[in-house]
């Protein structure tokens, strides 16, 4: 995949319908790179932004809720995206992937260049930010993508393909969407994975929704089959488990993580010895056998 040569969203309801409740807000963040692009929809101001080698998607603030690396597009700059992708090495042959929440497309790119046999659909509210992502982070035209404009709790309730890994990050200007921390959209992940499927949700740990989502809510659908790995940025990455938490072996796990960081040029070896360090009586005593 080339560079760019011309810079994280989330599904919400629609701004006639949301509650006064519905968004949880996240602090303010100097103002980065130069502003390439401006405009609007019916859910507030969207804004491309440039700085260095990279480029970057804001909702009306100066948050980063995508980034995407000029010369690189396939290669994650955020640090929790690159720790999403160990779920890669937890789910044997990746066939359909689903996302919601498409942004600037960084976890679509990711994915695209490095799971060649996997078919992904991409679920996005805003048809603006699909526009964006196309004509400013060069998102792909490719037969293995399906982008669906829809809200993520009515895409779910389709029936849509069941998904070996669904990756959600939906998040609007304000802060992190809700639904992630609600136990029926999270149930109807579950549903919508393939049988021993994995979901990975990105979490804001000062959202005050989080620590209800982390504690409650995912560990009743998904039969407290969670692990979690906190990051330094203020980011917590869950991984729920359809078939029981995988018993992972270290030096298999570690190898695998190196060998797929080195083809992502991301520090995916360390990401995975961080996750097994936090979730070693997890891994340990898993009742899903795993690599074992």
């Amino acid at each position: 995949m080339g560079k760019i040569t011309p810079a994280r969203t989330g599904t919400c309801y629609h701004p006639r319908t949301r509650p006064a409740h519905y968004f949880r807000s996240i602090p303010a963040m100097p103002e980065i790179g130069s502003p390439l692009h401006l405009c609007r929809d019916e859910w507030g101001q969207l804004s491309v932004h440039q700085d260095a080698g990279r480029r970057m998607l804001c909702f009306g603030n100066s948050v980063e809720q995508s980034c995407i690396d000029l010369q690189q597009p396939a290669r994650l700059c955020h640090h929790y995206t690159q720790v999403m992708m160990l779920g890669l090495l937890m789910k044997p042959e990746i066939r359909n992937c689903t996302l919601l929440g498409l942004g600037a497309g960084a976890l679509v790119q990711a994915l695209l260049a490095h799971q060649p046999d996997c078919r992904i659909d991409a679920v996005e509210l805003r048809p603006r930010v699909v526009k964006l992502a196309r004509e400013w982070f060069a998102l792909p035209d490719d037969r293995r993508l399906r982008l669906h404009v829809a809200d993520a709790w009515e895409y779910l309730n389709r029936k849509p393909t069941p998904a070996d890994l669904m990756l959600t990050d939906l998040y609007v200007g304000e802060g992190m969407n809700e639904l992630q921390a609600r136990l029926h959209f999270l149930a109807a992940c579950r549903s919508a994975l393939k049988p021993g499927g994995i979901l990975v949700c990105n979490y804001w740990m000062k959202s005050s929704l989080t620590h209800h989502a982390l504690n409650e809510a995912l560990q009743v659908a998904f039969d407290r089959q969670v692990v979690t790995l906190g990051i330094p940025d203020g980011n917590c990455i869950a991984f729920a488990f359809d078939g029981g938490i995988p018993r992972l072996r270290q030096k298999p796990f570690i190898q695998a993580a190196t060998e797929l960081g080195e083809r992502m040029q991301i520090p995916l070896r360390k990401h995975a010895r961080s996750l097994l360090h936090e979730n070693r009586q997890a891994f340990r005593f898993a009742r899903c056998n795993g690599e074992d």
